[in-house]
């Protein structure tokens, strides 16, 4: 009974860790396909289309988007021409897409996608696309990816990871949201206000897992 009870005791400890190892892990191999997934859109797109910094569009300005027209035309066309073609669909959702489950932040606080253009890829995984402009040309696009669809937990930095690519910086390569030049740095990633911490809202989290080499180390707010 001694023998069965340390046994038990043993177990208690070691197989929740293992559990949360693997959680770790597939998680990583899911943002690395991500990753490759978003990246190789973006070549692909770009052999097709030109530069991505040529990318123009007849936006209204930013005062219109009180009705969301204006934006969600500009949006819609965005994402038919530069992405769609270049991924592997098994649902377009559109814009206000009524599938889609409610999303929070790090910080658990609600992180609204009514300004998203979201896409089912038929990896279980889900798209989520938004623009922001400076009249009339594409300056940033904004993409999130939920890597398990529709499972909880529904939230950044756990299983939905931002993408940002700017014409001020490089739009035509992929870039996690806060891997943004020379500046960056593991303290930037991990305690600012879009940081992976648990006040934050976790906006860096994919930038945080591959600046730790695709790691998710023992400070990461799991």
């Amino acid at each position: 009974m001694i023998t069965l009870g340390i046994i038990g005791v043993v177990a208690a400890i070691t197989i929740p860790a293992l559990v949360i190892k693997y959680q770790k892990n597939v998680t990583v191999n899911k943002l690395k396909k991500s990753y490759t997934t978003i990246s190789q859109m973006f070549v692909m797109s770009q052999n097709a289309n030109g530069d991505a910094s040529t990318w123009n569009f007849n936006f209204g300005p930013v005062s219109d988007y009180g009705d969301g027209s204006n934006y969600n035309v500009s949006l819609i066309n965005f994402v038919k021409t530069y992405i769609l073609p270049y991924l592997n669909v098994e649902e377009d959702c559109g814009v206000k897409c009524n599938k889609l489950p409610s999303y929070k932040y790090l910080n658990k606080q609600v992180f609204s996608v009514s300004m998203f253009y979201a896409v089912y890829l038929l990896d279980g995984s889900i798209i989520l696309i938004a623009l922001n402009n400076n009249g009339t040309l594409v300056r940033d696009v904004i993409i999130y990816v939920d890597i398990n669809g529709n499972k909880n937990p529904n939230m950044l930095g756990k299983d939905v990871f931002g993408y940002y690519f700017s014409n001020s910086e490089s739009i035509n390569k992929s870039n996690f949201w806060g891997l943004s030049g020379d500046w960056t740095t593991r303290d930037d990633l991990l305690n600012s206000t879009g940081g992976c911490n648990k006040k934050g809202l976790g906006r860096y989290c994919g930038a945080l897992i591959q600046y730790d080499g695709w790691q998710i180390k023992d400070d990461y707010p799991w």
